[in-house]
C-alpha cells in the first residue's frame, strides 16, 4: 500500500515538471529571432541566389543537399520536410516539433528511472531536465538536438525492456531497431550511444556467462544497416565547419555541471550579442563550487546505481547470418548510390574517395559478426579475467551512458579530429541528470537537514539557469529585431545589397525577396540598372562595407543607419534621393 500511495505523488511531480517544462519551452517561441542553423529546415521559401544554404523544397533535394553541404545526417531534415509541407514554415511550425520532443523527454527520463527502480531520483531527474536552461533553449529551436535526446532515451528504455524479456518480442525488437536507425540518422553523436548500449549488452552477457544474446545480434544488424551513414559522414568531413573543439577539460567541466546549467561557455548568445552575465569574475567562484558539488553528486550517484543480480538477456541467439549479409548488401548498394550521385555533382568533395573505400565496411561488419558468433565461447572464457560485474543489471546502464559516450567522443577529438561541441552533449543529458539525481537522493537520505539543503541549492541553481537562458538565442544576431527596425524605413523600390553567405541568410526570413529588390551578386550592375533608387547595404558582425559594394556606390552618399548589436543597415542616395 505504501508503494501505491507514493505513485500518485510521483506522477503529480512529473506532471507538474512536464507542464512547467512545456510552458518554458513555449515561452516566446514565435517571438525569438530566427538563426542560421534554423535556415537549414526544408520548406522555407527563399531565393536560391540569395540564401546559404539553398532552399530545399522537395524531398530529393533535402537528402542530396544535406549530404553534400551539411555535417549532419538527413533524418531530422526529412522529418521537417513533412512538417513544413503540412503546416508551413512559420517559426511556430519550425520549432514546435523540438518543443514536443523536449517535453516528452521529461516524461521518458522519469520512466527510465522507474525501470531501474529509482523512483525518487526519477522524479528529481524529470525536474532537472524540465528546468535546465540549456535544454530549454535547444528545445525551442528548429534543430535536431531535442529529437536526438528523445530518441536516445526511448531506445534505452526499449533496450531495458528487451533485456528483461524471457522470450522474443518481435514488435518491440522492430521498434528498437527502427528507432535506433532513426537516431543514427538524426545526429552522428548517437553512434556513441549505440556503441555504449552494445558494450552494456556484451558486458552483461559475459558477466552472466550467457550465450551470444539475441539482443546483441539485433544491435549488430542495426549497425550494419546504419553503416552507410558512416560513409556519408566521411564524405561530409570535407566541410571545414566539421572541425569543432578538442578542449576536453572545458567540455567535461561544463558537462558535469548539470549539462551546461549556466551560460557563458556554451553556444548560445544573449539577445544583445554579449556572452552573458555568468562570465563576470564574481561568478567564477560559483562555477568552481558548482563543479565540485556536481563531482560529489556524480560519485554518489554512481555508488547508488550499483550493479544487481537481475537476470538479463535470457533469450539465446538464433542464426542472424543471413540477415546480417542481406543488410550488408543493402548497405553497399546505398553507399554505391551515394557515390554515384555525389560524383555527378558540380563540385564533388575530395573526401568522396574515402566514401568509396568505405563501401566494403558493411561486409566487413557482417564478417566480423560471424567471427564473433563462432568464437563467442572463446571470447567469453577470455572475459572471465575481466571484472565486468560493474555493468550487471539495469542501474549501471544509466551512469555508463552518461560517461562512456563522452569518453568516446573525447578520444576521437583528441586523437583524430576535434568534434566536441556543447549541444552535441545534450543527447547524454538525461543519463547524466538521472545519475546526479541519484547522487542527490543518496546524500539526502543521510539526514533531513542535508536533504533540505540539497533541495534549496538545486532549486536556486535551476531558477538561475532558467532566468539566465530566458532570452538567449543560438546565434549572436537578433535578426528579428533588426528587421523590425529596418522594415519601416524600407520602400518597395529600394535596392538592398547583402553578401551571399550563411551569416546574412536569416534576414531573408523577415525581408522577403518578393517584396523588396534584394541583390547578393553583381552589385555594380544592380546599381546601374536603377540609378535613382535608394540603396541599402546590410552588414553583420561589425564588418566594413565590402569593396564590391563600395565601388558600386561610387557617387552615392550615406544618409541613414539602422542598427542593432552586430548588425546594421546603411542607406545611400545620390544627391537627388529623398
Amino acid at each position: 500500500m505504501a508503494i501505491k500511495s507514493r505513485l500518485p505523488a510521483a506522477a503529480l511531480i512529473v506532471g507538474i515538471a512536464m507542464l512547467f517544462g512545456a510552458a518554458l519551452r513555449l515561452y516566446q517561441i514565435s517571438g525569438r529571432s530566427m538563426t542560421h542553423v534554423e535556415m537549414f529546415v526544408p520548406g522555407i521559401p527563399l531565393r536560391a541566389d540569395l540564401s546559404v544554404p539553398k532552399p530545399r523544397m522537395d524531398l530529393v533535394t533535402v537528402v542530396t543537399s544535406t549530404l553534400s553541404s551539411d555535417t549532419h545526417p538527413p533524418g531530422y531534415y526529412v522529418l521537417m520536410w513533412f512538417v513544413t509541407k503540412c503546416f508551413g514554415s512559420s517559426t511556430l511550425a519550425i520549432r514546435l516539433p523540438s518543443v514536443l520532443f523536449g517535453v516528452a523527454s521529461i516524461g521518458l527520463v522519469y520512466w527510465l528511472g522507474m525501470l531501474i527502480g529509482q523512483r525518487a531520483p526519477a522524479c528529481v531527474a524529470a525536474a532537472l531536465l524540465a528546468f535546465n536552461g540549456y535544454h530549454i533553449v535547444w528545445s525551442k529551436t528548429g534543430r535536431m538536438y531535442s529529437m536526438g535526446c528523445f530518441l536516445g532515451l526511448l531506445t534505452t528504455i526499449l533496450l531495458l525492456l528487451l533485456a528483461r524479456s524471457t522470450r522474443p518480442r518481435r514488435a518491440m525488437e522492430i521498434g528498437y531497431a527502427a528507432l535506433m536507425l532513426l537516431a543514427l540518422s538524426t545526429h552522428y553523436f548517437l553512434w556513441a550511444v549505440l556503441a555504449t548500449q552494445m558494450l552494456w549488452v556484451l558486458g552483461n552477457a559475459w558477466a552472466q556467462n550467457r550465450p551470444m544474446p539475441r539482443l546483441l545480434n539485433i544491435q549488430i544488424l542495426v549497425t550494419i544497416l546504419g553503416s552507410p551513414l558512416l560513409a556519408f559522414a566521411a564524405y561530409q568531413s570535407g566541410n571545414p565547419v566539421a572541425n569543432l573543439s578538442r578542449d576536453v577539460p572545458l567540455m567535461a567541466r561544463e558537462y558535469i555541471q548539470f549539462v551546461y546549467l549556466l551560460p557563458g561557455w556554451d553556444d548560445t548568445h544573449a539577445v544583445d550579442g554579449t556572452a552573458g552575465l555568468v562570465l563576470a569574475p564574481q561568478f567564477l567562484l560559483l562555477r568552481v563550487l558548482l563543479f565540485l558539488f556536481c563531482a560529489v553528486l556524480l560519485i554518489a550517484g554512481i555508488r547508488r546505481l550499483r550493479p544487481d543480480r537481475e537476470p538479463l538477456l535470457g533469450e539465446s541467439a538464433q542464426s542472424f547470418v543471413w540477415p546480417w549479409f542481406l543488410a550488408a548488401g543493402l548497405a553497399v548498394v546505398t553507399i554505391a548510390l551515394h557515390v554515384l550521385v555525389a560524383g555527378h555533382q558540380p563540385d564533388p568533395k575530395p573526401t568522396l574517395k574515402i566514401t568509396k573505400a568505405l563501401a566494403v565496411l558493411p561486409l566487413l561488419m557482417a564478417l566480423g559478426a560471424v567471427v564473433l558468433g563462432k568464437a563467442w565461447d572463446r571470447f567469453r572464457e577470455w572475459s572471465m579475467g575481466l571484472n565486468l560485474q560493474f555493468l550487471s543489471g539495469g542501474p549501471p546502464l544509466v551512469w555508463f551512458l552518461a560517461v562512456a559516450p563522452f569518453l568516446l567522443l573525447a578520444t576521437i577529438s583528441v586523437l583524430f579530429r576535434p568534434i566536441m561541441d556543447p549541444r552535441g552533449l545534450l543527447y547524454l543529458a538525461p543519463f547524466l541528470l538521472l545519475t546526479l539525481a541519484s547522487g542527490i537522493v543518496n546524500l539526502g537520505q543521510r539526514s533531513r537537514w542535508l536533504a533540505v539543503s540539497l533541495f534549496l541549492i538545486v532549486g536556486v541553481l535551476l531558477g538561475f539557469s532558467v532566468a539566465s537562458y530566458r532570452d538567449r538565442i543560438v546565434g549572436p544576431i537578433n535578426f528579428k529585431a533588426f528587421a523590425d527596425k529596418l522594415k519601416p524605413r524600407l520602400r518597395r523600390d529600394d535596392l538592398v545589397l547583402l553578401r551571399h553567405d550563411w551569416d546574412t541568410t536569416p534576414i531573408l526570413y523577415y525581408i522577403s525577396s518578393e517584396r523588396y529588390d534584394l541583390r547578393a551578386h553583381d552589385f555594380a550592375g544592380a546599381v546601374r540598372g536603377d540609378p535613382n533608387a535608394r540603396v541599402w547595404t546590410l552588414l553583420v558582425h561589425g564588418e566594413e562595407t565590402p569593396s564590391t559594394m563600395t565601388q558600386a556606390l561610387d557617387g552615392y552618399h550615406e544618409v541613414e543607419t539602422v542598427e542593432v548589436p552586430l548588425a546594421r543597415g546603411v542607406m545611400y542616395c545620390r544627391s537627388a534621393c529623398q
